[in-house]
């Protein structure tokens, strides 16, 4: 049986082009996704600490 982990020592392969352009259109899809929960979602740890901010200023 043959060490698998000597694939790891071999130079890496190229990638196609179209497998690269593919790879990057999800990546920006991936990024928008998380761009537009962000408009739409609340940070609750934000949240919290604006109220204590606020109530330790108000004493």
């Amino acid at each position: 049986m043959e060490n698998p982990f000597k694939e790891l020592e071999k130079p890496l392969k190229t990638a196609p082009s179209e497998l690269k352009g593919k790879v990057m259109k999800d990546i920006a899809f991936a990024k928008f996704l998380i761009d537009m929960s962000r408009l739409f979602s609340v940070n609750i740890g934000d949240v919290f600490e604006r109220t204590l901010r606020k109530r330790r200023e108000t004493n």
